[in-house]
């Protein structure tokens, strides 16, 4: 086995260094697990989680109500490559660590609020079934493992009739073309609060008093399809 990893980055581990203040964590991460060169792709997303900790603003998430709304987010290629599960489950924890949610109370790859899932890129069946089908059971296997904490259905909106990670901890979003670099990835849904699809009003009201996450995402051209609504509420 011999395969391409990446991260997918929707919001702030692309910008920000820190997971608290000064602690530089996320940029140690970046430096010691990532290639700094971005392969831009289409994704999913949206502003659907208020975050306590960045003054009540909204930040992104996964959605299935954006599949065909898509926005952009950016893919970092792991430096090492995939050479068994292992290094997969290494690259996993790193990116739980990253955010927060594995820690020393929580040596697991969900929370409450977030887990990190994996997508495969289907061309790999073909090419290399073996592979294949061995990732995806220990994947499976970890998050049999969560199931009397890990709740899939927690990750969508009262709008949306899918989650978008599996009960298996996979992603259930379409793998795109500007994908196709990557053998496998793995990102981090979160679960939307509130359990409703915010406006572009509502959104942007959130970043009248910080505007900090909204612009260093447009910094980094990770955007929605409802930007340039959010933008004029703003300049409203």
């Amino acid at each position: 086995m011999k395969l391409t990893g990446g991260v997918i980055i929707i919001g702030s581990l692309i910008w920000d260094p820190d997971l608290e203040k000064g602690d530089n964590l996320r940029k140690d991460w970046r430096d010691k697990y990532l290639l700094d060169k971005r392969t831009y792709t289409k994704l999913p997303i949206r502003y659907g989680k208020i975050s306590q900790k960045r003054n009540k603003v909204y930040t992104m998430v996964f959605s299935k109500s954006c599949e065909k709304n898509l926005g952009q987010g950016l893919i970092l290629q792991f430096k090492d490559y995939v050479t068994g599960f292992e290094t997969i489950k290494r690259q996993a924890i790193a990116l739980a660590i990253a955010e927060g949610i594995y820690k020393n109370d929580n040596l697991r790859l969900t929370s409450n609020w977030g887990s990190v899932g994996l997508l495969l890129n289907p061309k790999l069946r073909q090419n290399d079934i073996a592979s294949y089908e061995l990732i995806k059971e220990e994947w499976s296997k970890i998050y049999h493992s969560y199931r009397d904490t890990f709740v899939s259905e927690s990750y969508k909106t009262i709008e949306e009739s899918e989650s978008v990670i599996t009960s298996n901890g996979v992603l259930n979003i379409t793998w795109q073309e500007e994908m196709n670099l990557f053998d496998l990835l793995i990102a981090t849904p979160v679960v939307p609060k509130p359990k409703s699809i915010p406006n572009p009003h509502d959104i942007a009201k959130t970043f009248q008093s910080d505007s900090e996450y909204f612009f260093q995402n447009q910094t980094n051209q990770i955007i929605t399809s409802c930007d340039k609504e959010i933008l004029i509420e703003l300049q409203k």
